[in-house]
């Protein structure tokens, strides 16, 4: 029903205002309104304002009166009146931007929350409110972070039931909320992982319809495609996620990474090559080219590419590690050692003694293979000496020539004397030696 305060006013000042009371108007609505005498209230206040039609605050309170009365435009012109009396006044605020939610005037109710906010950002009430607003304009995702904001500050304040409130107004927003972009890719790097790529690419076919210039999902899909046998595919998608962000460092070497994944080493070696022409000090992209020349075994270049890296950043333990990786597969167990007694001194100074125990496991391993090899080197020599012809054999002069290339390191000798032997089969035992010597001073020059 609506009440008609203005006919009050005329009766409570006619009948009224001759009584002797105790307390003044104003404090006999505000104990009106406690007790519940709603009507009583509105002609205590309405009493107030008939003998100061300055007293904001008997404006105030008859508005809230009012809305409890359902007079929702007359509560409205009360908080009106009070605001043009006291513009700072924030309850009042709050107060019309609720009543006019009850009247759905949403875009004033909001007016009125962002007037609030602006003399307290931190008011609880106005974000639970604007929250409010943002549900009734389905827009759920706003209304989810408006709510979970105003759960936060109710929670600075020790306002747990208003705390649980909005969180209770949010949960059920988010169960309907579609799943967001980032909650796709790491479902599809989920799929990637556990190499189910048939649903990898049916989620990401489907991010490229609703996103055909997501540079994310072609570099995803790329790498998919080559994990299902289609390169070509693979690598027309890595190049649109290129074209669409050519300056992009981080695209540009999810290409090459991808390159190197999907098999295509040479061309992620292209692609690398490219980028340390631009950015001759990143040790990232030389890290990035090593891994691609140990798809080829290439372990020698591997290693040198391992080497600038962790000149440019020597305190990544990780570096070590594939740097070890790379010098064991090449044949030079010390130097694997050696790298990964250097990434368990920083994983120890770091004080991750998982990685720091497994990296001395590591090393234990390495070191008795080391033992065992070099017991059976000296046998092999020993049992060589006597039926090899020594003049098919280099010279001292020769050998001690490799063995200064390689810094006296006898096992990557011999690595790469197979090497070259596996290249070139059939030849004298003294021309790999000189071939090695050669292509190692070739380099050095």
């Amino acid at each position: 029903m609506s009440f008609n305060y203005h006919i009050a006013i005329a009766w409570v000042a006619s009948t009224l205002m001759t009584q002797d009371f105790k307390e003044d108007f104003y404090q006999q609505g505000l104990i009106k309104a406690k007790s519940g005498d709603r009507y009583g209230a509105v002609q205590a206040f309405s009493c107030a304002i008939a003998t100061n039609s300055k007293l904001a605050e008997a404006y105030y309170q008859r508005g809230l009166v009012l809305f409890d009365l359902s007079d929702h435009q007359g509560a409205i012109a009360d908080y009106d009146q009070s605001i043009s009396l006291k513009p700072d006044a924030i309850d009042v605020y709050i107060a019309r931007s609720l009543t006019r939610i009850a009247i759905a005037d949403i875009v004033g109710a909001q007016a009125d929350i962002a007037q609030a906010l602006e003399l307290n950002p931190k008011s609880a009430i106005a974000h639970q409110l604007l929250g409010l607003t943002y549900k009734q304009q389905n827009q759920i995702e706003k209304a989810i972070a408006t709510y979970k904001k105003a759960a936060s500050l109710f929670l600075e304040l020790r306002d747990e039931d208003n705390c649980r409130r909005c969180i209770e107004s949010y949960k059920p927003l988010e169960a309907i909320l579609p799943p967001s972009t980032v909650d796709i890719f790491a479902q599809v790097e989920q799929r990637i992982a556990n190499s189910d790529y048939t649903n990898a690419l049916i989620d990401l076919n489907w991010m490229l319809q609703i996103d055909p210039k997501n540079v994310k999902a072609f570099c995803l899909r790329g790498l998919t495609l080559g994990k299902l046998g289609d390169p070509q595919l693979a690598i027309k998608d890595l190049n649109q996620a290129t074209f669409l962000e050519p300056q992009n460092l981080e695209v540009r070497i999810s290409r090459g990474r991808i390159r190197t994944e999907i098999g295509d080493a040479q061309g992620a070696i292209a692609d690398f090559n490219e980028l340390l022409r631009e950015y001759p000090s990143n040790a990232e992209i030389y890290c990035d080219r090593a891994k691609a020349h140990l798809k080829l075994k290439d372990y020698r270049t591997a290693i040198e590419d391992f080497s600038r890296s962790l000149s440019l950043n020597n305190h990544s333990p990780q570096l070590y590690c594939d740097r070890a990786v790379a010098r064991y597969d090449f044949g030079d167990l010390k130097g694997a050692i050696d790298d990964y007694q250097q990434a368990a001194n920083i994983w120890f100074n770091q004080s991750m003694m998982e990685r720091y125990r497994y990296a001395l496991d590591r090393i234990n391993l390495w070191q008795s293979e080391l033992e065992k090899q070099t017991k059976d080197g000296k046998r092999q020599l020993t049992n060589a000496a006597a039926t090899v012809d020594l003049m098919q054999m280099p010279s001292l002069e020769l050998q001690q020539r490799l063995l200064a290339l390689v810094g006296g390191n006898m096992a990557i000798a011999q690595r790469l004397i197979d090497i070259a032997k596996q290249e070139h089969p059939s030849m004298p035992e003294i021309w790999y030696w000189q071939k090695v010597v050669f292509d190692l001073e070739s380099d050095r020059s």
